[in-house]
Protein backbone atom coordinates (compact mmCIF):
# COMPACT_ATOMS: atom_id res chain seq x y z
CA UNK A 1 0.00 0.00 0.00
CA UNK A 2 2.75 2.56 0.70
CA UNK A 3 4.65 1.79 -2.87
CA UNK A 4 0.86 2.46 -4.37
CA UNK A 5 0.74 5.58 -2.18
CA UNK A 6 4.16 6.45 -3.08
CA UNK A 7 3.81 5.88 -7.18
CA UNK A 8 0.58 8.42 -6.68
CA UNK A 9 3.16 10.64 -4.85
CA UNK A 10 5.62 10.56 -8.16
CA UNK A 11 3.12 10.97 -10.81
CA UNK A 12 1.70 14.22 -8.96
CA UNK A 13 5.05 15.52 -7.47
CA UNK A 14 7.05 15.28 -10.75
CA UNK A 15 4.54 14.48 -14.06
CA UNK A 16 3.08 16.41 -16.33
CA UNK A 17 -0.44 18.29 -15.75
CA UNK A 18 -2.01 15.34 -17.15
CA UNK A 19 -0.61 13.02 -15.29
CA UNK A 20 -0.46 14.65 -12.44
CA UNK A 21 -4.37 15.92 -12.44
CA UNK A 22 -5.34 11.87 -13.52
CA UNK A 23 -3.14 10.94 -10.63
CA UNK A 24 -4.83 13.49 -8.17
CA UNK A 25 -8.22 11.72 -9.03
CA UNK A 26 -6.93 8.29 -8.68
CA UNK A 27 -5.09 8.94 -5.15
CA UNK A 28 -9.02 10.15 -4.30
CA UNK A 29 -10.93 6.83 -5.26
CA UNK A 30 -8.03 5.05 -3.82
CA UNK A 31 -7.83 6.87 0.22
CA UNK A 32 -11.70 6.37 -0.24
CA UNK A 33 -11.44 2.39 -0.16
CA UNK A 34 -10.31 1.69 2.87
CA UNK A 35 -8.81 3.55 6.49
CA UNK A 36 -5.73 1.75 5.83
CA UNK A 37 -5.12 3.28 2.45
CA UNK A 38 -5.15 6.95 3.86
CA UNK A 39 -2.42 5.48 6.55
CA UNK A 40 -0.32 4.21 3.86
CA UNK A 41 -0.28 8.04 2.54
CA UNK A 42 0.77 9.59 5.04
CA UNK A 43 3.70 7.22 5.52
CA UNK A 44 4.82 8.10 2.02
CA UNK A 45 4.17 11.81 2.89
CA UNK A 46 6.97 11.35 5.58
CA UNK A 47 8.79 9.44 3.74
CA UNK A 48 8.81 11.92 1.06
CA UNK A 49 9.79 14.42 3.07
CA UNK A 50 12.42 12.85 4.86
CA UNK A 51 14.60 12.06 2.51
CA UNK A 52 15.70 12.33 -1.19
CA UNK A 53 16.80 9.17 -1.95
CA UNK A 54 13.19 7.44 -1.74
CA UNK A 55 12.07 10.50 -4.33
CA UNK A 56 14.94 10.20 -6.52
CA UNK A 57 14.43 6.18 -6.72
CA UNK A 58 11.00 6.77 -7.38
CA UNK A 59 11.17 9.61 -9.84
CA UNK A 60 13.72 8.15 -12.62
CA UNK A 61 10.87 5.99 -13.40
CA UNK A 62 8.17 8.55 -14.25
CA UNK A 63 7.30 8.86 -17.84
CA UNK A 64 9.22 12.19 -19.34
CA UNK A 65 6.65 15.16 -20.68
CA UNK A 66 8.81 14.89 -23.69
CA UNK A 67 8.74 11.04 -24.10
CA UNK A 68 6.57 9.37 -26.63
CA UNK A 69 3.53 6.96 -25.79
CA UNK A 70 5.23 5.81 -22.66
CA UNK A 71 4.41 2.60 -20.69
CA UNK A 72 1.68 3.76 -17.87
CA UNK A 73 1.98 -0.03 -16.59
CA UNK A 74 5.67 0.49 -16.32
CA UNK A 75 6.20 1.87 -13.26
CA UNK A 76 3.49 -0.68 -11.66
CA UNK A 77 5.23 -3.55 -13.17
CA UNK A 78 8.58 -2.28 -11.87
CA UNK A 79 7.10 -1.91 -8.38
CA UNK A 80 5.59 -5.90 -8.62
CA UNK A 81 8.12 -7.97 -7.81
CA UNK A 82 10.96 -6.80 -9.75
CA UNK A 83 14.02 -4.97 -8.67
CA UNK A 84 12.56 -2.06 -7.58
CA UNK A 85 10.23 -3.16 -5.14
CA UNK A 86 12.78 -4.82 -3.42
CA UNK A 87 15.29 -1.58 -3.21
CA UNK A 88 11.72 0.35 -2.15
CA UNK A 89 11.73 -2.27 0.54
CA UNK A 90 15.53 -1.30 2.00
CA UNK A 91 14.60 2.38 1.71
CA UNK A 92 11.03 1.77 3.71
CA UNK A 93 13.39 0.25 6.41
CA UNK A 94 16.53 2.71 6.67
CA UNK A 95 14.68 6.10 5.71
CA UNK A 96 11.32 5.91 7.71
CA UNK A 97 11.71 8.44 10.01
CA UNK A 98 11.99 7.24 13.79
CA UNK A 99 9.80 8.61 15.97
CA UNK A 100 11.07 10.75 19.15
CA UNK A 101 7.62 9.79 20.77
CA UNK A 102 5.04 8.27 20.46
CA UNK A 103 0.89 8.09 22.09
CA UNK A 104 -2.19 6.26 21.72
CA UNK A 105 -5.47 7.82 22.77
CA UNK A 106 -8.51 5.99 23.18
CA UNK A 107 -11.34 7.16 25.56
CA UNK A 108 -14.34 5.65 26.50
CA UNK A 109 -18.44 6.69 26.13
CA UNK A 110 -18.68 10.00 28.42
CA UNK A 111 -15.05 10.13 29.09
CA UNK A 112 -13.28 13.26 28.70
CA UNK A 113 -9.57 12.70 29.05
CA UNK A 114 -6.79 15.87 29.31
CA UNK A 115 -3.04 14.90 28.56
CA UNK A 116 -0.02 16.55 28.66
CA UNK A 117 2.49 16.38 25.42
CA UNK A 118 6.18 16.52 26.10
CA UNK A 119 6.34 20.18 24.08
CA UNK A 120 4.14 21.57 26.66
CA UNK A 121 1.07 21.02 24.05
CA UNK A 122 -2.30 20.23 26.03
CA UNK A 123 -4.76 17.82 24.67
CA UNK A 124 -8.36 17.22 25.63
CA UNK A 125 -10.03 14.03 24.02
CA UNK A 126 -13.61 13.88 23.39
CA UNK A 127 -15.78 10.49 24.65
CA UNK A 128 -15.54 7.76 21.95
CA UNK A 129 -12.63 9.28 20.72
CA UNK A 130 -9.63 7.29 18.99
CA UNK A 131 -6.22 8.59 18.09
CA UNK A 132 -2.34 8.55 17.99
CA UNK A 133 0.27 11.15 18.74
CA UNK A 134 4.13 11.22 17.09
CA UNK A 135 6.86 13.61 17.14
CA UNK A 136 9.47 13.79 15.14
CA UNK A 137 12.59 15.48 14.97
CA UNK A 138 11.43 18.45 12.59
CA UNK A 139 7.29 17.44 12.98
CA UNK A 140 4.65 16.56 15.34
CA UNK A 141 1.91 14.84 13.91
CA UNK A 142 -1.89 13.95 15.36
CA UNK A 143 -3.82 11.01 13.72
CA UNK A 144 -7.44 11.19 14.45
CA UNK A 145 -8.80 8.21 13.32
CA UNK A 146 -12.84 8.90 15.05
CA UNK A 147 -13.98 11.41 17.75
CA UNK A 148 -12.45 14.60 18.79
CA UNK A 149 -9.79 16.83 20.05
CA UNK A 150 -8.85 20.31 21.59
CA UNK A 151 -5.28 21.04 21.20
CA UNK A 152 -3.61 24.57 22.85
CA UNK A 153 -0.56 23.54 20.66
CA UNK A 154 2.88 25.10 21.64
CA UNK A 155 4.80 27.09 19.31
CA UNK A 156 7.72 25.74 18.16
CA UNK A 157 8.46 27.38 14.27
CA UNK A 158 10.99 24.94 13.32
CA UNK A 159 8.60 21.77 14.19
CA UNK A 160 5.04 22.59 12.73
CA UNK A 161 2.38 20.27 14.38
CA UNK A 162 0.27 18.42 11.90
CA UNK A 163 -3.14 17.15 12.75
CA UNK A 164 -4.71 14.23 10.44
CA UNK A 165 -8.25 13.28 9.63
CA UNK A 166 -9.29 9.99 6.92
CA UNK A 167 -10.98 13.10 5.26
CA UNK A 168 -8.10 15.88 5.72
CA UNK A 169 -5.82 17.91 7.68
CA UNK A 170 -4.74 20.89 9.61
CA UNK A 171 -1.38 22.38 10.25
CA UNK A 172 -0.96 24.63 12.75
CA UNK A 173 2.62 26.49 14.47
CA UNK A 174 1.12 27.61 17.88
CA UNK A 175 -3.02 27.75 18.43
CA UNK A 176 -5.49 26.60 20.21
CA UNK A 177 -8.31 24.70 18.06
CA UNK A 178 -10.49 21.91 18.17
CA UNK A 179 -10.89 19.06 15.57
CA UNK A 180 -13.43 16.27 14.92
CA UNK A 181 -14.11 13.32 12.40
CA UNK A 182 -17.03 11.65 12.47
CA UNK A 183 -20.12 10.47 10.26
CA UNK A 184 -17.54 10.88 6.69
CA UNK A 185 -16.62 14.96 7.52
CA UNK A 186 -13.79 16.79 9.00
CA UNK A 187 -14.80 19.94 11.06
CA UNK A 188 -11.64 22.51 12.50
CA UNK A 189 -12.81 25.17 14.61
CA UNK A 190 -10.37 27.56 15.97
CA UNK A 191 -9.90 29.59 19.00
CA UNK A 192 -6.57 31.20 18.98
CA UNK A 193 -4.25 31.74 16.46
CA UNK A 194 -4.39 30.78 13.15
CA UNK A 195 -4.90 26.97 11.32
CA UNK A 196 -4.66 25.79 7.19
CA UNK A 197 -6.50 23.37 6.36
CA UNK A 198 -7.07 20.83 3.22
CA UNK A 199 -8.93 17.97 2.40
CA UNK A 200 -8.76 14.66 1.32
CA UNK A 201 -6.08 15.76 -1.46
CA UNK A 202 -4.24 17.85 0.52
CA UNK A 203 -3.86 19.78 -3.22
CA UNK A 204 -3.45 23.34 -3.54
CA UNK A 205 -2.77 25.96 -0.46
CA UNK A 206 -5.84 24.65 1.57
CA UNK A 207 -7.76 27.49 3.39
CA UNK A 208 -6.90 29.59 6.59
CA UNK A 209 -9.39 29.18 9.35
CA UNK A 210 -9.14 32.27 12.09
CA UNK A 211 -10.82 32.73 15.58
CA UNK A 212 -14.14 32.56 15.67
CA UNK A 213 -14.33 30.28 12.35
CA UNK A 214 -14.92 26.96 11.48
CA UNK A 215 -14.49 25.02 8.27
CA UNK A 216 -15.71 21.38 7.41
CA UNK A 217 -14.49 18.97 4.52
CA UNK A 218 -16.13 16.02 3.42
CA UNK A 219 -15.45 13.19 0.41
CA UNK A 220 -16.73 15.97 -1.64
CA UNK A 221 -13.89 18.56 -0.49
CA UNK A 222 -13.40 21.59 1.46
CA UNK A 223 -16.60 23.77 2.37
CA UNK A 224 -16.85 27.50 2.45
CA UNK A 225 -15.08 28.95 5.97
CA UNK A 226 -17.99 30.37 8.07
CA UNK A 227 -18.52 32.11 11.78
CA UNK A 228 -19.68 30.42 14.46
CA UNK A 229 -21.02 31.18 17.99
CA UNK A 230 -18.43 31.44 20.63
CA UNK A 231 -18.12 28.99 22.91
CA UNK A 232 -19.55 25.97 20.62
CA UNK A 233 -15.68 24.29 19.98
CA UNK A 234 -15.32 23.95 23.75
CA UNK A 235 -18.82 23.22 25.34
CA UNK A 236 -18.08 19.19 24.75
CA UNK A 237 -15.35 19.97 27.31
CA UNK A 238 -17.42 21.30 29.92
CA UNK A 239 -20.49 18.70 29.70
CA UNK A 240 -22.24 20.30 27.27
CA UNK A 241 -23.07 19.10 23.55
CA UNK A 242 -23.62 22.61 21.30
CA UNK A 243 -24.59 22.84 17.91
CA UNK A 244 -24.47 25.66 15.16
CA UNK A 245 -26.36 24.74 12.04
CA UNK A 246 -24.80 20.91 12.20
CA UNK A 247 -25.95 18.06 9.99
CA UNK A 248 -28.33 16.12 11.86
CA UNK A 249 -26.14 12.95 11.25
CA UNK A 250 -22.91 14.63 12.49
CA UNK A 251 -25.08 15.19 15.86
CA UNK A 252 -25.90 12.05 16.25
CA UNK A 253 -22.81 10.69 15.45
CA UNK A 254 -21.34 12.88 18.87
CA UNK A 255 -24.49 11.85 20.59
CA UNK A 256 -23.60 8.45 20.56
CA UNK A 257 -20.28 8.96 21.93
CA UNK A 258 -22.38 9.85 25.32
CA UNK A 259 -25.21 7.93 25.15
CA UNK A 260 -25.28 4.78 26.80
CA UNK A 261 -28.05 3.39 24.19
CA UNK A 262 -27.32 3.96 20.59
CA UNK A 263 -29.41 6.56 18.34
CA UNK A 264 -30.13 5.31 15.15
CA UNK A 265 -30.64 7.27 11.79
CA UNK A 266 -31.59 5.86 8.55
CA UNK A 267 -29.53 6.65 5.32
CA UNK A 268 -32.20 8.98 4.19
CA UNK A 269 -31.48 12.14 1.89
CA UNK A 270 -33.96 14.02 3.40
CA UNK A 271 -32.61 13.57 7.42
CA UNK A 272 -29.24 14.23 6.09
CA UNK A 273 -29.92 17.52 4.58
CA UNK A 274 -31.23 18.50 8.23
CA UNK A 275 -29.45 21.01 10.60
CA UNK A 276 -29.65 21.03 14.32
CA UNK A 277 -28.70 24.18 16.51
CA UNK A 278 -28.75 24.21 20.11
CA UNK A 279 -27.05 23.42 23.57
CA UNK A 280 -27.71 20.25 25.74
CA UNK A 281 -26.07 18.61 28.77
CA UNK A 282 -23.96 16.06 26.99
CA UNK A 283 -24.95 13.17 30.14
CA UNK A 284 -29.16 13.66 28.75
CA UNK A 285 -29.19 12.66 25.47
CA UNK A 286 -33.35 12.48 26.22
CA UNK A 287 -33.56 15.91 25.90
CA UNK A 288 -31.89 16.40 22.76
CA UNK A 289 -34.96 13.80 21.47
CA UNK A 290 -37.38 15.29 23.26
CA UNK A 291 -36.81 18.42 21.87
CA UNK A 292 -35.94 17.45 17.94
CA UNK A 293 -39.45 16.91 16.63
CA UNK A 294 -40.29 20.51 18.02
CA UNK A 295 -37.71 22.06 15.61
CA UNK A 296 -37.45 19.42 12.51
CA UNK A 297 -39.84 17.49 10.45
CA UNK A 298 -38.72 14.14 12.12
CA UNK A 299 -40.33 11.98 14.88
CA UNK A 300 -37.88 9.42 17.54
CA UNK A 301 -39.20 6.18 17.64
CA UNK A 302 -38.49 4.30 20.84
CA UNK A 303 -36.32 0.72 20.11
CA UNK A 304 -37.25 -2.65 22.10
CA UNK A 305 -33.45 -2.41 23.21
CA UNK A 306 -33.86 1.12 25.21
CA UNK A 307 -32.31 2.57 22.08
CA UNK A 308 -34.26 5.47 19.36
CA UNK A 309 -34.40 5.83 16.14
CA UNK A 310 -34.76 9.31 14.23
CA UNK A 311 -36.67 8.98 11.20
CA UNK A 312 -38.93 11.86 9.01
CA UNK A 313 -41.99 12.70 10.37
CA UNK A 314 -45.26 11.65 7.80
CA UNK A 315 -46.60 13.91 5.98
CA UNK A 316 -50.30 15.62 6.64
Amino acid sequence: MIERALTYLTRIAGGDAATADKARRQLAAWQAQDARHQAAWMRAERLWAADGAVREALQSYLPKPQAAAPNRRALLRAFAGGGLALGLGSLLRWQEPQALYRLGIQTARREVRSLGLPDGTMLEADAGTRASVAYYRDARELTLTQGQVYLDVRSEPGRPFVARTPWGMVKVVGTAFSVSARAGVMQVQVERGLVRVWGRDASGDGVLVQPGQMVRTAPAGLESVRNVSGGTHEAWRHGWLAFDATPLAEAVAQWNAWSEQPIEMPADPALQAMRVTGSFPAREPARFLAALPGVLPVMVERLAGGGARIVRAARK
